[in-house]
């Protein structure tokens, strides 16, 4: 009977306390409430808590990605904090006390420009009495998961009460049981219990920041966190062996060459275990070992397997000048290429001081024993054997060097892109977030492993998230790649609108009905070359941007989402899109490198993890393009209120005339305009002139029923200033074009050309 009185004394006791708590510190009793739940299910891990005045007025400023992101804010700090949020949150059954105590200020969306206008002025007046607020300045939980175009709420808010802005940033909430990762809410199993999260909290901004500014701060913290947790992200063969340990059975690899053989995940591990066991003493000691392979099943074992012998490989450029690849090859003191011999008859490799090792010659050691014996393995080993023991992959960092890409060499002589593990796993996991590629996916991979969309996203993202792959060595072949396409099922495919042209030109308009992601980059996507595709074929081209130097992904168009009414722009056509997750963009002066403001047009730079190591034995070089840990991309562009990012030419494709700048981009595109053709007929570039400094030339291929006379005159009628209207006598006509192997123009190629014919028309 005694123990009775106590327990219902205690109980008594603690429904006392609940009740004062309630009157007097109500944060603290939510707190109370909060705390077990929260940490269930999540694992809080916090950065900049110092930038948190520890008293008076602050209004905090968040991206919204969850149904739960207050109250894991809440529960990221110790000052109560009142949050502005919809009005129909606040009325959800088991929420509606926990939001009372908390004391959010309700937005009544339903009620009319005056009753946003009344909680605005409420949340003033409680930063004015110098407690804290916090708004979701998004307006909306991102259905996306970018960061959408924030409101002038704040500003408003700041107008009445000008007090420091805390930029907030949630990072990884994407993903979680509570956001609308997948297209769902709530209705999805939990990626991971307790599942981490990431919360930052950025240094404070003045009253009088804007919007545009605030969002711009809280997509640096994102970077900022990606960066910092990109030292605990396991190399990418390291995930893929956790993969295909967890689902040996799933399919990995499709061999089209090979009449459609499907390589299980088991299989290509154990393929990749093989292979490294009969390399290791035939590479011995070699640090940078070179791959001349197309994409395929070949490449990806000698990949997979290199990366297990901690090897750096260099997957060379086969499209290339015999120079160019002996300067590759003499840069990275490559002293052994993988390759095959069915290739190299076709792709002719003369290096002397080179051996070549043909994958071939290893099918006469490999046995039926072994295979079965490494399948097994593969099967009943844990994955953490498999990984330490069996691999020894447990002294593999992510800060070591994984690969070095030569760059295209578009606009000079192609330079050592030097990648780390934590470079390339960091770009992954932003693809990831950006496309949500699935387990179910099946990748159509047309770009070679030396470029570096080939090579991270074709080859390494469907690896780490269990997708499969189907690879056809030449992009150029198109009416083959749309029968793979069709044939396969293809959901997903990465190309480039040089190389869509050629889709448009060769295949049936059943080819590609079953992509869900078309992805373009390496050149400028035109908006009607992407409208025609989707016409003819039903799917719509985004265009993506990235460079080796970035791993390469850093921006990228993603679909809509819309909802009835209801509608978040992920595509804006014409753009590159929004800076993937982890990763920041930033215009600056050419000159001073000062921040310019939304809609100036500047110097594109970039900020992640994904950020290159540096160029090989080019340090100085290195320092000249990378500042503060932003690369310098070389490109000019504009970023809009809604963080799009519009390209407007490269800073080395822009020729001063007469003291003004000419942008090269913009007078080929209102040619292109002008000849009603999405195919790449002409190209600008410039040549020396006494007079001007430079002289703007055009190089064209044959045009029917088009002379040069009319081309200049309509150049002149599209508004452009007269001193950026070539003349006809600086157009000339070639047989074609030159293009590199990836899709680019050769603008160096260009350049030599338009001199030689300059020369050789006006001595």
């Amino acid at each position: 009977m005694s123990g009775w009185l106590v327990f219902l004394g205690v109980l008594v006791l603690l429904i006392l306390v609940a009740a004062l708590l309630a009157v007097w510190r109500p944060e603290i009793l939510a707190r109370c409430i909060l705390f077990l739940p929260v940490h269930l299910l999540y694992r809080i891990r916090i950065y900049g808590r110092e930038n948190i005045p520890k008293q008076g007025p602050v209004l905090f400023v968040s991206n919204h990605v969850s149904y739960i992101d207050s109250v894991l804010i809440f529960m990221s700090q110790k000052r109560p904090i009142h949050f502005v949020v919809w009005a129909h949150f606040t009325m959800a059954l088991g929420v509606r006390h926990i939001m009372r105590l908390a004391q959010v200020i309700p937005v009544d969306g339903s009620a009319g420009p005056r009753a946003i206008l009344q909680s605005l002025r409420t949340a003033s007046e409680t930063l004015s009495r110098g407690e804290t607020v916090c708004i979701f300045a998004e307006g909306g939980i991102t259905r996306t998961g970018q960061i959408m175009p924030f409101q002038r709420g704040l500003e408003q808010i700041l107008q009445r009460s000008p007090v420091p802005v805390v930029p907030i940033c949630l990072d990884r909430v994407w993903g979680s049981i509570f956001s609308h990762y997948g297209g769902r809410f709530l209705w999805k199993l939990p990626k991971k219990v307790p599942y981490s999260v990431h919360i930052a909290f950025g240094r404070p901004l003045p009253s009088t920041v804007t919007a545009s500014q605030v969002r711009d701060a809280i997509q640096k913290l994102q970077a900022d966190i990606a960066v910092a947790r990109s030292a605990q992200l396991l190399p990418l063969h390291r995930e893929f062996v956790k993969q295909a340990s967890r689902h040996p059975f799933r399919s990995c690899l499709v061999d089209a060459i090979n009449h459609g053989k499907v390589y299980r995940y088991g299989e290509t591990l154990a393929a990749g275990l093989i292979m490294s066991r009969l390399l290791a003493p035939i590479l011995n000691m070699e640090q940078m070992v070179g791959v001349w392979l197309p994409p395929s099943v070949a490449g990806v074992f000698a990949n997979v397997a290199l990366a297990f012998l901690g090897k750096v490989t260099v997957n060379l450029n086969y499209t290339l000048s015999p120079q160019v690849i002996e300067s590759a090859v003499q840069q990275c003191k490559i002293r052994k290429i993988l390759t095959a011999r069915l290739f190299t008859a076709k792709m002719t490799l003369n290096l002397p001081d080179v051996e070549l090792i043909y994958l071939e010659d290893f099918r006469t050691q490999v046995t039926s024993w072994h295979r079965l014996r490494a399948f097994l393995a593969v099967l009943l080993l844990p994955t953490f054997v498999l990984d330490r023991c069996l691999l020894r992959l447990g002294k593999q960092k992510s800060q070591d060097l994984a690969a070095v890409i030569f760059s295209s060499g578009s606009t000079g002589d192609p330079k050592g892109v030097m990648l780390t593990h934590r470079n390339l796993a960091a770009n992954v996991d932003s693809m990831i977030q950006a496309i949500d590629p699935q387990y179910t996916d099946r990748i159509l991979g047309i770009l070679p492993f030396f470029h570096s969309f080939g090579y991270t996203v074709t080859l390494w993202v469907p690896l780490v998230v269990g997708a499969s792959v189907v690879y056809h060595a030449d992009p150029r072949q198109a009416k083959e790649t749309g029968e793979l396409c069709r044939t396969y099922g293809c959901t997903i495919l990465l190309t480039t609108p040089t190389f869509l042209r050629f889709n448009l030109k060769r295949c049936e308009p059943g080819d590609f009905s079953s992509l869900r992601i078309l992805m373009c980059g390496a050149e400028k996507l035109a908006p009607s070359l992407a409208r025609e595709f989707e016409e003819e074929f039903g799917v719509l081209p985004l265009e993506g941007y990235g460079c080796t130097e970035l791993a390469p992904v850093a921006a990228a168009n993603i679909p809509n989402w819309e909802n009835g009414n209801a509608r978040q722009i992920g595509n804006k056509p014409g753009t590159i899109g929004r800076p993937v997750p982890g990763v920041a963009a930033r215009v600056v002066s050419p000159e001073t490198f000062e921040p310019l403001p939304v809609g100036r047009e500047g110097l594109l730079l970039f900020y992640g993890a994904n950020v290159m190591l540096g160029y090989l034995g080019k340090s100085a070089l290195t320092r000249e393009v990378i500042r503060g840990g932003w690369y310098i991309t070389g490109d000019m562009a504009v970023i809009d209120e809604e963080g799009f990012i519009t390209l407007t030419g490269r800073l080395a494709r822009f020729s001063k005339i007469g003291g003004e700048m000419v942008p090269h981009q913009r007078i080929e595109d209102e040619l292109h305009e002008i000849l009603g053709t999405n195919e790449r007929v002409c190209v600008v570039t410039a040549v020396p002139d006494e007079k001007k400094g430079e002289r703007i030339v055009v190089l064209h291929t044959p045009l029917s029923g088009v002379n040069q006379h009319h081309l200049s005159e309509q150049l002149g009628f599209k508004g452009l200033p007269n001193l950026w209207v070539p003349g006809a006598r600086d157009f000339y006509e070639v047989p074609q074009l030159p293009f590199l192997g990836t899709g680019k123009i050769d603008l160096k190629q260009v350049r030599e050309m338009a001199l030689k014919l300059s020369v050789f028309k006006f001595p």
